[in-house]
């Protein structure tokens, strides 16, 4: 899985998600999606809980939502959420330490057809290191000794 999320300028031309189509401009914000749970947790693809929602700005979220599904449907009262939707959040910071993230903003919820898991936390920590300029601190070497372990020297034919 690790492989999979692995971005570097050598690989994709967009390390860090961007609307932009030239990939200059970054979004003041970083974008991610999580998992909402009861009382307003949200969690990642692991099921690591990183943050919890204000209940003012859960109970909005769950309004517009309600509204959206009333809109398309053209009924009533269309039920209630259910925990385990996909919500897009702008997060201001991300604790390395404590693993958590900051939430500025709910964007709103995020359609089944478009995403079926939340972003997994090496992924918010991946596009956190690029936007802030600390990628060095990323390296094969780096991946290969959090796996093996501390003990592993320079392999043969080590990549650089």
């Amino acid at each position: 899985p690790l492989a999979l999320l692995w971005r570097d300028r050598q690989i994709s031309r967009f390390v860090v998600d961007t609307q932009d189509k030239a990939g200059a401009v970054l979004p003041e914000r970083q974008a991610v999606v999580l998992e909402l749970r009861g009382k307003g947790w949200l969690r990642t693809a692991e099921r690591a809980i990183l943050a919890q929602l204000p209940e003012q700005e859960l109970q909005e979220l769950l309004q517009r939502g309600q509204e959206q599904q009333q809109e398309k449907s053209g009924q009533g009262n269309v039920g209630k959420h259910r925990p385990g939707t996909l919500v897009r959040v702008e997060i201001d910071g991300v604790d390395l330490a404590q693993r958590q993230v900051s939430v500025a903003k709910v964007s709103g919820f995020v359609p089944s057809r478009t995403r079926v898991w939340a972003d997994p936390w090496s992924r918010i920590v991946f596009q956190h290191l690029h936007r802030n300029g600390q990628a060095q601190c990323i390296s094969f070497q780096t991946l290969m000794q959090t796996v093996v372990g501390r003990s592993v020297g320079a392999a043969v034919g080590e990549v650089k």
